[in-house]
Formats: structure tokens, C-alpha cells, sequence
């Protein structure tokens, strides 16, 4: 009830219509940890390059789940319905600056209402297969539930790494006999639309799942309209997993098309590593297997990622010189939480992502291992 009222008072700051509302309620999550990390660096020059492995040691943030705060409400419209709506701003705990590009709700903002049929939203959202937000349908496919940095599963399946639209209208079903599904469309996948219309890149979301007894699966499609001569993106991600005792195995499959990104480097969600000069869009697959086993207050998650690109090639218009791109690599991963609360743990992880195709060598290995304290409120 203390919380209530404090987030009333948070959301008189941006409505002056708070007390219209039937609830408000404040949420967050603190994430803070040491990490060391051995990343690809160049010691070189941009002229002449020179990548060799070297280590950090840090302070960071948001390792095991984002940094947040936020305030979700709903109003009681009568007859079953009800308005609701989420404002969710993401932060760097260990610099106290803006995430998401310095979006002041850049991990979600949006209104809309629900009822017996469903729910209608619009506004930035978080997509169906991003692995975070309030209309994630995929994100149960990992056993690091798409966090713990180089051990999520965004790291190979490109929609699970944070994938947000801005401009974005959604709809979810209800649950019916195992099954739920939800559209979503978005006239401009980042930033305001502009004239001509066709200079908007565009997205359709979508996903299906179903559960019954021990067992779950879900099958997400994501497609991103390029503009231009650019060809459209498309993400199909299947997950399921499956309950026996106190252990729940694991498995995604991904079939991407026209990529135009890698994840980035660290391995932090919603964060990806240009292609080289030159290399047009690629596909790929991705496959991941894993299991989590929970033991009293513990928890214990393990995975194995294998993403198998098609490989591209092109010219640098820099250089002249052709470049060939065949970013094959793998991922594991390892971790463990232990509860000290209900809203507050212990974590550690470690994972290791080893580069095969051109991308062998000192470019792209990397190796990350993290202690923290995550806090909820």
C-alpha cells in the first residue's frame, strides 16, 4: 500500500489526472555486479589495424536484467474493460545515465485497453519475441532468460536481443485452451515517420504459444520493411521448453534473413555491432540448448548456442578490395542465483563466445565473467 502512494506521488509529476486512475503502481530493478571481461581490441591504428584479446575489469550494471524504473496502472472502465498503460525508463546503475540512447522511457511506453478479448496497445514496445517487456512471449526459451550479457540468447537469435519498435500498435489474445497469440504493426520501426510514406522503415510482429502440463512453445515472426533496394529482414524464432521435476530443459531454433547487424561485442541486450564496410545483408540460422535446475534457493542455467551463417560478400568502397563475410561462431554459457528474499539475489555467470568462418582468430572470441547483487522493487 506504501508503495501506492508513493507512486501516485511519482505520477503527479507527469499527470495531473493521477488520482482519476483506479491503481499505479512503481516497479524497478537495481542490477549491479564486478565484471571482467577479454574482448577483441585494436592496439594498432585505423590505418594500420591490429586485434589481440585484451581484458577489462569493471563496475557495471544490469547484468542479469536491465536497470528500470516504471509505472504501469489501469483503470476500471466498467463492463470488463479496462484502460492500462506502462512507462518503463532504463538506466545505467553504475554512471546514473539514460539507456536506450537516452530515451527517457526508452524500455517502454505505452497505453491501451483489455478485457475479456484481450488487449489493445499502442506506443513503444518491447516485440513479442524480444525476451523483456510486458507483452514478451519468448523470452521463457532461455535459460538466462535472454540476460546474464554474453549468455543470452540474443546474442544468436537477433529479435531476442531487446528488439523495440517505436510507432508501434499491438494486440494480444486472451489465453484459450493452451493457446495465445498476438499482431503488432509499426509505421516506423525508430523515430517519428516522415513524408513520403515510403520512407519509413516499417515492422509486422507476431507470435504464438501454448502450454499445457509440463510442456511450452513458442513461435515468433518478425519482418522489418527496409526501404529502398534494401531487402526486408526476417526473424522466424522457435522456442519451447519442458518441466520434469526440478529441472526444465531448453530449445530455440532461428531461421534470420537479410541480417544487417551482429550483437554487440559485450553482449549487452539491445546493443549490435555494425557489418563491415561493404557486405550486404546475410542469413543465418541460430540453434540453442540448455536447462535450468532450481534447488531451494538456488538456481542453476546452462546453455549452448550455435549460430550458422550463410556468409556475404562485397567490395569496400573504401579500398576497392573484396570482403568476404562468413560469421560463423558458438556460445555457452553458465550461472547461478541464489535468493537472500523474494525480491533480492545473489548472481554469478560466466560464458565464452568462440568465432569460426572469417571470423576466427583474435576478431570476435570473447570471454565474460560476472558477480552481482540484482534487488527488486
Amino acid at each position: 500500500m506504501k508503495k501506492t502512494w508513493v507512486a501516485l506521488a511519482v505520477a503527479g509529476m507527469f499527470a495531473g489526472a493521477a488520482h482519476a486512475q483506479s491503481s499505479v503502481t512503481l516497479y524497478g530493478i537495481l542490477d549491479v555486479n564486478y565484471m571482467w571481461q577479454e574482448l577483441p581490441t585494436n592496439v594498432g591504428t585505423s590505418a594500420a589495424p591490429r586485434i589481440q584479446q585484451e581484458s577489462v575489469s569493471a563496475i557495471n550494471g544490469g547484468h542479469q536484467a536491465g536497470n528500470r524504473w516504471g509505472l504501469r496502472g489501469s483503470e476500471d472502465l466498467g463492463g470488463g474493460m479496462s484502460a492500462i498503460f506502462t512507462l518503463e525508463s532504463g538506466f545505467d546503475i553504475d554512471r546514473g545515465t539514460l539507456g536506450q540512447g537516452g530515451r527517457l522511457f526508452g524500455r517502454q511506453a505505452w497505453v491501451g485497453v483489455q478485457g475479456g478479448w484481450g488487449a489493445l496497445v499502442a506506443g513503444r514496445l518491447a516485440t513479442f519475441s524480444s525476451g523483456t517487456g510486458s507483452f514478451d512471449m519468448f523470452g521463457r526459451t532461455d535459460p538466462f532468460a535472454t540476460g546474464f550479457g554474453l549468455a543470452s540468447l540474443g546474442n544468436t537469435f537477433i529479435s531476442a536481443n531487446a528488439l523495440r519498435v517505436d510507432n508501434a500498435i499491438a494486440y494480444r489474445t486472451p489465453k484459450m485452451g493452451g493457446f495465445q497469440g498476438a499482431l503488432g504493426y509499426t509505421t516506423r520501426i525508430d523515430g517519428a515517420e516522415t513524408a513520403p510514406n515510403n520512407t519509413n522503415v516499417k515492422a509486422f510482429i507476431s507470435a504464438l504459444t501454448f502450454e499445457t502440463g509440463p510442456f511450452w512453445a513458442s513461435v515468433t515472426y518478425d519482418a522489418v520493411d527496409n526501404i529502398g533496394n534494401n531487402p526486408d529482414q526476417k526473424h522466424l524464432q522457435i522456442g519451447a521448453t519442458y518441466d520434469i521435476g526440478q529441472f526444465r530443459l531448453h530449445a530455440g531454433y532461428a531461421d534470420q534473413s537479410n541480417i544487417g547487424a551482429l550483437p554487440s561485442l559485450q553482449g549487452g541486450a539491445g546493443a549490435f555491432l555494425n557489418l563491415p564496410a561493404g557486405i550486404a545483408p546475410f542469413d543465418a540460422t541460430a540453434y540453442m540448448g540448455g536447462v535450468t535446475w532450481k534447488l531451494g534457493a538456488w538456481q542453476f542455467m546452462g546453455s549452448y548456442q550455435w549460430f550458422n551463417a550463410k556468409g556475404s560478400s562485397g567490395r569496400n568502397p573504401a579500398t576497392g578490395a573484396t570482403v568476404v563475410f562468413d560469421p560463423d561462431y558458438t556460445v555457452w554459457g553458465i550461472g547461478t542465483t541464489y535468493s537472500l528474499s523474494r525480491r533480492t539475489n545473489l548472481y554469478a555467470s560466466y560464458a565464452s563466445r568462440d568465432a569460426d568462418g572469417t571470423l576466427s582468430g583474435n576478431a570476435f572470441d570473447a570471454q565474460q565473467f560476472a558477480v552481482g547483487l540484482l534487488h527488486r522493487f
